[in-house]
């Protein structure tokens, strides 16, 4: 299987949003028993390791990047949830390559028929750069992905992405938040798509699928400063399959439940994602101090931490000295942050990929032939 991973964030083949991607590709692989193999660039740089210190896991060996396992690892690999024997399991595997997007050159530098050809994509947010949804850069970006990809197996859209390719798909617009939701939140299974199931039933839905064997309240991070509402989605007639009442909608799909998904949090994190977002925007803000102060992600950090870090906040604002951010507390384990949400993230990665490859099975599977008439006597 192919995936696609278009990093509209950055060029740099290092960036943060590969290296999540690529650990929650890897780690709901893993589950599943599969292989992940490539990790190579389709953008004219070397289709090699994402960085100097990338494992074939996805996970970074190297010692400024946190790992997704104390042992590097992305999870433990367990192949009897997929239903497939070991032999079977062993024999799948997920090629991963990236695209580095820049929205303002897209039409120059991107390989389109590279893109075209995966099986399956995830397109990341990116920061905002207007007001409206209709202005922002990366939109022309995915209305092209929707137009030339149209015939993958499933267009994962996440954050700015899902926003972008909401108002395209459904005419939805953002809403501009008071202040960012950043940190740890709790979702149910809900909406629409709730209420046919009758409760969390597999095949009972097309998007069912999706979130078999995720136990409620499921925890996912959320980082940004813009909302579509669930009111928002439920009205253009969007299933809603992971709801907060804190943090609104976070997985929606289109009406079959795989080739339109759209994430507007983030569960593709690593323990230490969101510290180091902090970390950046204080960083920000020691150059701009006419910035909004930026609040710690809220249900991230552990009590002692937290404590920590409103001392430290005590001190940027009265010395403006970034030295203070030296020794910054960047979480490595699961078990260092409040609310560890990676179990199910690689339960969802591990869904969406199995339903990927039947989507893609079931496409590649020649018809039966048509039964012949009975020739009359």
């Amino acid at each position: 299987m192919r995936i696609g991973i278009v990093d509209l964030m950055s060029l740099r083949p290092e960036s943060m949003t590969r290296r999540v991607f690529a650990a929650a590709v890897a780690a709901g692989a893993a589950r599943l028993g599969w292989r992940t193999t490539g990790f190579g660039a389709a953008t004219g740089s070397p289709s090699a390791s994402v960085a100097s210190g990338r494992t074939a896991t996805g996970c970074a060996s190297d010692e400024s990047s946190a790992t997704c396992r104390p042992d590097g690892r992305p999870s433990e690999i367990r192949s009897e949830a997929t239903g497939a024997s070991p032999e079977e399991a062993a024999e799948s595997e997920v090629a991963v390559t990236f695209f580095g997007i820049d929205p303002l050159r897209a039409s120059i530098d991107v390989d389109w028929p590279a893109l075209a050809a995966m099986d399956a994509l995830i397109i990341s947010g990116s920061e905002p750069k207007a007001a409206d949804i209709a202005a922002e850069p990366s939109l022309a970006v995915v209305d092209r992905i929707l137009r030339d990809c149209s015939g993958a197996a499933s267009l994962l859209f996440s954050c700015q992405s899902a926003h972008a390719a909401l108002h395209l798909l459904h005419g939805l617009e953002r809403h501009r938040l008071p202040y960012r939701a950043h940190g740890a939140c709790d979702h149910w299974v809900h909406g629409a798509a709730l209420d046919r199931m009758g409760g969390v039933q597999p095949g009972a839905h097309p998007g069912t699928a999706l979130v078999e064997g995720l136990a409620t309240p499921v925890r996912v991070p959320h980082s940004r400063w813009n909302a579509m509402t669930s009111a928002d989605l439920r009205e253009a007639g969007v299933d809603i399959l992971l709801d907060s009442e804190e943090a609104e909608w976070h997985l929606a799909t289109g009406p079959d439940g795989l080739r339109h998904i759209f994430l507007q949090g983030h569960p593709e994190y690593l323990p230490d994602t969101m510290a180091r977002e902090h970390r950046r925007d204080l960083r920000r803000w020691l150059s701009d101090p006419m910035r909004p102060f930026p609040a710690i992600p809220s249900r991230y950090f552990p009590h002692d931490t937290e404590q920590t870090l409103l001392d430290l906040a005590v001190r940027l604002r009265t010395t403006f000295d970034p030295t203070q951010l030296d020794g910054f507390p960047l979480p490595i384990h699961p078990a260092e942050v409040m609310a560890d949400w990676t179990a199910d993230a690689e339960v969802f990665f591990a869904n969406w990929i199995r339903a990927v490859a039947q989507a893609r099975s079931t496409a590649t599977t020649p018809a039966a032939p048509a039964p012949q008439p009975i020739p009359s006597i």
